[in-house]
C-alpha cells in the first residue's frame, strides 16, 4: 500500500475509506469518534464540502485529545490506533486471552494489522494537504462570483438567455479562504507517560509495533502470546475492580482510610491460603466472619495489596447465586488469577459449581454461612 505522502487528495481520501471498510476483527474502531470524524473528512473532501472537511479535521483532533487513548508514541493518531489494538477487548484479544484459537479470526487479524499499519502513517499535515488540494482544484473549476444574477445580466447584454438547467443547477459554495495551519497530532517524544499494571510487557509490545517494518502482520503471534499471558481490556490497566450493576469498574485506591493494624493471626492464615491458591494447591473458598467493624473488608483489601500477581474484585450487595454468574463470566476466560471478595452477600448457600478455576472466593459476613470449610474468625 502506497505512502499517504505520495497520494493526492482523491487517492488519499479513497484509501482511508477503503481501509476502514475492509477492517473485520477491528471493525469496532469505526465507532470511535476519531474515526467517525476521519471518515467524515474524507467523505466531505470527495463531495467538495471544503468547510465541512476542514471543521471535521479539527473535530477529529479534539476527539484524539479528549479520548482515553494512552500517550505513548508522541503522535495522537498512532496512540489511538495502538490503544485500539492493545487496550480494547476486541474479538482477537478475547480469543487469545481465553486460549481458544479460531483460525478465521486469527487470519483476519493479520489482515487488519496490515491495514492499521498503513492507516497509522496518516498525519494531520497530510490530511490538511488533501483538503487544501481539493479546495484549490474547486476554486479553479468554479467561480462563485459568477452567480445566477451575473450570468443573466451577461446573457441579456449579449442578447442571449440562461438555459433552464443552468438556472436550477446548484453552484458549489466555497469558503473565501481556509484558515492557515493543519491539524497537529504531534506532542513529544516516544515514552510511556502513565502507569499500567502490565507495563513491563506492554512496553516491549509498544516498542515492537513502533519499530516494525514493513507491516504488522508478522507480529500477530506476538500479539496472541501477549493477550494469552496478560489478559485483555482493563485487566491490562489496573489490578483492582468493583462489581456494580453487572459491570467491572476500576478502583484507583483500596487502602483503608483507617490505618488500624490488622489481626496478625487471621491475616497470616488468609495470606497463606491465597498463596496456596496461586500455586494451584487449593481452590477452597474462604469465609471471614466477625462483627461489624472487626476489619473483615479491610483485611481483604490488604490481602489484595499484598499479592500484586492477582486481580481483585470487590462486590457488595450480592443477593443470590444468580448475581454471581455475570461476574464470573467476566473473569473466567482471562489468563489471570482473581480474588473475588463478597461483602455481606445474602447467599443461602455457596454455589461451588459456579466458581471458575481462576477465582479464589472470599466472603466477609457477620454470620456464618453453610458450604465453607475454610473459616477465619475475626
Amino acid at each position: 500500500m502506497r505512502d499517504f505522502n505520495e497520494l493526492g487528495w482523491y487517492e488519499g481520501a479513497e484509501t482511508v475509506l477503503a481501509i476502514l471498510d475492509r477492517l473485520t476483527v477491528m471493525r469496532r474502531i469505526k465507532k470511535e469518534e476519531p474515526v467517525k470524524f476521519l471518515a467524515g473528512v474524507c467523505g466531505a473532501i470527495m463531495r467538495g464540502s471544503i468547510r465541512e472537511a476542514a471543521d471535521l479535521s479539527f473535530a477529529m483532533t479534539g476527539a484524539l485529545l479528549s479520548g482515553r487513548y494512552r500517550r505513548v508514541t508522541g503522535d495522537l493518531f498512532k496512540d489511538f490506533i495502538l490503544s485500539e489494538i492493545f487496550l480494547t477487548p476486541h474479538p482477537f484479544a478475547l480469543m487469545s486471552a481465553a486460549n481458544r484459537l479460531d483460525e478465521a479470526v486469527y487470519n483476519s487479524m493479520k489482515d487488519d494489522l496490515d491495514l492499521l499499519y498503513a492507516l497509522k502513517e496518516l498525519s494531520g499535515e497530510t490530511l490538511g494537504r488533501f483538503i487544501q488540494e481539493r479546495y484549490r482544484e474547486l476554486k479553479q473549476k468554479y467561480h462563485p462570483s459568477r452567480d445566477l444574477a451575473a450570468r443573466r445580466a451577461e446573457a441579456a447584454w449579449g442578447g442571449g438567455t440562461v438555459r433552464q438547467e443552468e438556472e436550477t443547477k446548484p453552484v458549489t459554495e466555497l469558503p473565501a479562504f481556509l484558515p492557515s495551519g493543519d491539524p497537529n497530532w504531534h506532542y513529544g517524544e516516544e515514552e510511556m507517560r502513565d502507569s499500567f499494571i502490565s507495563d513491563e510487557a506492554l512496553e516491549e509490545m509498544y516498542h515492537r509495533f513502533i519499530e516494525a517494518e514493513p507491516d504488522w502482520s508478522s507480529l500477530t503471534e506476538d500479539l496472541w502470546n501477549f493477550f494469552a499471558a496478560y489478559g485483555s481490556g482493563d485487566f491490562l490497566r489496573v489490578r483492582h475492580f468493583s462489581w456494580e450493576n453487572d459491570a467491572l469498574f476500576p478502583l484507583s485506591d483500596i487502602r483503608p482510610r483507617d490505618e488500624r493494624p490488622l489481626p496478625e493471626g487471621p491475616f497470616r492464615t488468609l495470606l497463606d491460603h491465597a498463596i496456596s491458591f496461586m500455586r494451584g494447591e487449593t481452590m477452597e473458598p474462604m469465609l471471614l466472619s466477625g462483627a461489624d467493624g472487626a476489619g473483615k473488608t479491610a483485611m481483604l483489601f490488604a490481602l489484595a495489596d499484598e499479592l500484586p500477581e492477582m486481580r481483585f474484585v470487590y462486590a457488595a450487595g450480592i443477593k443470590c447465586a444468580a448475581d454471581l454468574t455475570p461476574l464470573f463470566s467476566a473473569v473466567k476466560d482471562q489468563p489471570l488469577k482473581f480474588l473475588v471478595a463478597l461483602d455481606e452477600p445474602e447467599l443461602k448457600g455457596l454455589p461451588l459449581r459456579l466458581i471458575p478455576a481462576n477465582v479464589l472466593l472470599a466472603v466477609a459476613r457477620k454470620a456464618n454461612m453453610g458450604g465453607f470449610s475454610k473459616i477465619i474468625a475475626m
